[in-house]
Parts: C-alpha cells; sequence; structure tokens
C-alpha cells in the first residue's frame, strides 16, 4: 500500500506528465516566425524648410567628381552645429533639419543631419550644403560625404557612444541619490547635483536634448546655455579634484583660493545666457583652455602624491588623463579631433564622474570603518579586550528577546575574583591588571563560541549562555575554576592565588525583563562569597 506521501509524488508526477503532452500538442516547439503590424498607406511626411538661421551662414558647395556623378546614392551628415537650420540641396531635392529637433532629422542619421542624394550619372551640378556660422570656436562643424552604408554605420557608432556615455552618467547620479537617502552624508548630495548638470551638459553637446523630442526649454538658446553649463561644470569639477587631491589638508591657503575661485565659475555662469554671441564664443575658448591647463595642474599633483606614497594621488591621475590626450590632439591636430571630440569628452567626462564616484564610495568606506571602529570603543573594555557592561546587557536583551521566540532555555552567570583588593595591595595594581587579564583570556578558553563574556566593572564579570542550562554553567566555571590554579606559575609572581565566586541565574517565563535575571545572578553571587567563596551557587526558581 502506498503512503500518503508516496501518493502526493505520484499525484505530482501524473500532472506533469499531463503539462507537458498538452504543451506538445499545441506546439511548444513550433518555430514559425511571430509577424505583428499592418500595411501602412501614409507616405513620410517631411519637414518643410524656413531656413532659420540665428547668426552669419555658411555656405559650401561639394562639386562632383571629374565626369560627373557617378549615379549611385551620396550620404551628405553635418555634424557639430549647435543652433539654426541645416540645408542639403541638389537641384530641386532639399533637405533640411534643426539639432533642435530631432523629428526634423532624416531618421537614418542621428548624429547629425544628414541626408541621402541619388544624383543623376553625369551631372555635374554640386551639392549644396548650408548651416550657421560656428558658434563655438573649437567644436567645428563637420561635413561628411561618402557611401551611404560606412557614414550610417559611423553615424551608428558615434549614437551609441553619446548615449552610452550620459547613461553612465544618469546611473551615477541615481547612485549617488540612493546613498544620500541612506547616508545623508552632504557629499552625495552634492555630487548628484554636479552629475544632473553634467548630464544636462552632455545632453546638450550631444544633440540628445532634441531626442526623440525637444525636452529642454532652450530652443533658440542652446549655445550660451552649454557654455554656461561648461563654465558650472569647469568649477564644480575644481571643487571635486580639489577633494581628491588633498590639497585641504596639507595648503588651507591655496584651496581657499581655489575654492573660491571655483565659486566663481559657478556664479558667472549665471550671466552666460545674456551675453553677446561673440563674448559666448571667446567664453567657451576660455573655459576649454583653463580646463586642460585645470587637468594638467591636477595631474601634476597626484603625480607628487604619488612619488610622496600618498593613496589619495590614483583616483585623482585617474580621473584627468584621459583629457590630457584631448587636449594635446588640440594643439597638435585639430582636423583629426574635430572627428570624434564630442564623442571623446563624453567618454572622459563619464571617466571623470565615475572616478568620482569611487573616491566618494571610498570616503563612504572609510566613514563606516571609523564609525565601527568607535563603535568598538565605546563597547570594549580597554584592560581585557572583553565587551563591556554597555555591550553586555544590549547583548542580554538581544539573548532574552531570542529565547523567548525560539523557546529555547537561557542562562547567565555573575563571575567575582575573590580578595582582588588583597592582590593589588600585596603585589601592586599592575599585578592586579595582568591578573584581571588572564582571568579574561580563561574565561574565553572556559566558555564556549557561543557564549558572551563580558567585564562588568571592577573584578566582576558576565558570562551569558544562549541555549544552556545552569548545570552547563556550573560545569564551564568548574573547568575555569581549574584553569585559574597554575596563575601564580603562568603570571611568575610566586604565592598568587586566585579564587572565583559565581552566581548562576536561568530565565523564566514570569521574567519581565532583564532586570529580574540578573538580580538572581548577583544574589546567588553574594551568596557563594557569604558561603566562604570559591564557589558556585544557583539562583532559585522566579516567584509569581
Amino acid at each position: 500500500m502506498k503512503t500518503g506521501s508516496g501518493m502526493r509524488k505520484a499525484g505530482l508526477l501524473t500532472i506533469c506528465a499531463g503539462v507537458l503532452s498538452l504543451a506538445a500538442c499545441v506546439g511548444w516547439h513550433h518555430d514559425a516566425p511571430v509577424v505583428t503590424g499592418l500595411p501602412t498607406t501614409a507616405v513620410e511626411a517631411s519637414q518643410a524648410c524656413d531656413h532659420a538661421h540665428t547668426g552669419p551662414h555658411v555656405a559650401l558647395r561639394l562639386p562632383a567628381p571629374e565626369g560627373g556623378w557617378s549615379g549611385a546614392p551620396q550620404a551628405v551628415v553635418v555634424m557639430n552645429t549647435f543652433a539654426g537650420s541645416v540645408d542639403i540641396q541638389h537641384g530641386t531635392r532639399l533637405r533640411c533639419g534643426s539639432p533642435e529637433d530631432a523629428r526634423t532629422l532624416d531618421s537614418r542619421f542621428r548624429a547629425g543631419v544628414g541626408a541621402v542624394i541619388v544624383p543623376e550619372a553625369g551631372d555635374t551640378a554640386p551639392i549644396e550644403v548650408g548651416f550657421d556660422d560656428n558658434a563655438l570656436p573649437l567644436w567645428r562643424p563637420i561635413v561628411q560625404l561618402g557611401q551611404p552604408a560606412p557614414i550610417q554605420r559611423a553615424d551608428i557608432a558615434r549614437f551609441a557612444v553619446r548615449i552610452a556615455s550620459i547613461t553612465v552618467v544618469l546611473t551615477l547620479l541615481v547612485s549617488a541619490l540612493l546613498a544620500f537617502f541612506a547616508t545623508r552624508e552632504r557629499a552625495f548630495a552634492n555630487y548628484a547635483m554636479a552629475a544632473s548638470l553634467f548630464a544636462l551638459w552632455q545632453a546638450l553637446l550631444s544633440g540628445l536634448w532634441a531626442w526623440p523630442r525637444p525636452w529642454l526649454p532652450v530652443a533658440g538658446a542652446a549655445v550660451p546655455v552649454l557654455v554656461a553649463l561648461g563654465l558650472g561644470m569647469a568649477g564644480l569639477t575644481a571643487s571635486a579634484l580639489l577633494r581628491q587631491s588633498g590639497l585641504r589638508r596639507r595648503r588651507p591657503r591655496l584651496d581657499r583660493a581655489t575654492t573660491w575661485g571655483a565659486r566663481g565659475l559657478i556664479a558667472m555662469a549665471a550671466v552666460v545666457p545674456w551675453l553677446p554671441t561673440q563674448a559666448v564664443a571667446a567664453l567657451s575658448v576660455a573655459i576649454e583652455l583653463g580646463f586642460y591647463l585645470l587637468c594638467l595642474a591636477f595631474a601634476i599633483t597626484a603625480l607628487a602624491a604619488l612619488t610622496q606614497r600618498r593613496g589619495d594621488g590614483l583616483l585623482l591621475l585617474a580621473g584627468v588623463i584621459p583629457f590630457l590626450p584631448i587636449a594635446g590632439l588640440q594643439a597638435a591636430w585639430p582636423d583629426g579631433l574635430a572627428l570624434w571630440k564630442v564623442e571623446a569628452f563624453m567618454l572622459a567626462g563619464a571617466w571623470l564622474a565615475l572616478t568620482c564616484s569611487m573616491t566618494l564610495t571610498l570616503r563612504l568606506g572609510r566613514l563606516r570603518r571609523q564609525r565601527d571602529e568607535m563603535r568598538m570603543l565605546a563597547q570594549t573594555d580597554a584592560l581585557t579586550g572583553l565587551p563591556n557592561r554597555r555591550a553586555a546587557l544590549e547583548r542580554l536583551e538581544q539573548c532574552v528577546a531570542d529565547a523567548r521566540v525560539t523557546d529555547t532555555p537561557l542562562t547567565i552567570a555573575f563571575l567575582d575574583v575573590d580578595h582582588f583588593k588583597r592582590i593589588n595591595d600585596v603585589h601592586g595594581h599592575e599585578t592586579g591588571d595582568r591578573v584581571l587579564r588572564h582571568v579574561a583570556r580563561a574565561l574565553r578558553h572556559a566558555f564556549r563560541d557561543a557564549d558572551h563574556i563580558a567585564r562588568m566593572g571592577g573584578e566582576e564579570f558576565l558570562a551569558i549562555l544562549p541555549g544552556a542550562e545552569p548545570v552547563h554553567a556550573q560545569t564551564r566555571i568548574d573547568v575555569l575554576r581549574v584553569s585559574l590554579q597554575d596563575i601564580g606559575t603562568a603570571l611568575g609572581i610566586t604565592g598568587l592565588r586566585v579564587t572565583l565566586s559565581a552566581g548562576v541565574s536561568a530565565l523564566h517565563p514570569l521574567d519581565r525583563d532583564t532586570a529580574a535575571l540578573l538580580r538572581r545572578a548577583d544574589s546567588a553571587m553574594y551568596a557563594a562569597k557569604r558561603g566562604g567563596r570559591d564557589r558556585t551557587e544557583t539562583a532559585a526558581a522566579a516567584v509569581a
């Protein structure tokens, strides 16, 4: 006859077999594709070209090759135009778009304004490109012409890098906010504010602020806002790098001057949107060159810290070092840098944000270690290394709660060194301290690892034995007495004899708190002293 357990197992197997059979019947392994959607009859609406230009206009003519165009499609992409309309025209074929609204762009291109032109074979008419004059002198416009597939793949790569960079910064922003809510550390709130501003700067620089549609209210003022954010970011970056460099501890005067300079940059950022166009352009150059010099100065500071074997230099150097090759390329090969400058700056900025986040995380770790050390010092007896009275009472509260939840026994023992004052008077207080340390070590060895030993003050100790009956406590104390018999030999003091009086008490259902348990153990210990010392007394059961 099958048992109930066997019948249940058989029933489960029968159900599983039925489910598998049903799945096989309905096509569990069917690999037909899933097709969704319906045919459309709508024609993609083309954006009307309003030729909205915000300043001086640049007109480029991309001439046909010798012998005219081949008849193959030609992709044209214009990048790093931060405002105004971009026009791409060949004959009557006109394509236009604005980096301030991604809905006006050709959906085949995301990192810039692009179009695919198909000139007739032998046609010699040039492709005409028009856009606003460069608003940021060190961020040069890029015009690419060529086969559509490679240019589209490069455009996808650019867009992916931009999305990835801003995603990293946003992830660090969320992480900093969570850390702030968990720790209430102001440094994390400051970092979150800086990361949010940097994410906005990245969005404006890369054009992501207008994708898939404009989500920042800066239309027509993207360039001044971009420069203002850059100025503010330079100030915040200087402050963050100052914290990483350790200058605040070593050179307070230099730190104060640099801090006020950083605050000044942040304050200046507020007036940038109201400056003339020429002033904004000049300021953008000054900000970038100043930022390069700032990174160089901090790199030198980091190298000096590393040569002096100070740990604060490594992360500082790691944070600024990606910007140094960018500065070198800007000086030596600006044409080559211009092709990927936006992506290089976004990646380097995301890396700097990551290193600053690591610095904050390490700082939080140090604060936690210091807090744990202070807590340990507050709960540890300096002489014996045992938990002190405060820690013992907290532990006892927890053990009593656990014993009541699990319905297991709990026993405590008060132990007092007999005639300790005489030991101090005869052998000196230094010997008394050595005796207490020796007793503490003996207590650790005599009791179980699960037991908790503490020094309650003076020559009095407390042992907490979770899950143990009073008889087990008496056995452990007997082992302790045996280990103390040769204390004179162990300490090299002739005639030294140490004994203990102990009181044992068990937790009872009628105990409302730990006070009753402690009183019974204390009374039992004094009963042992009155009974002649060097003995153990067990408290009577609680009375209702």
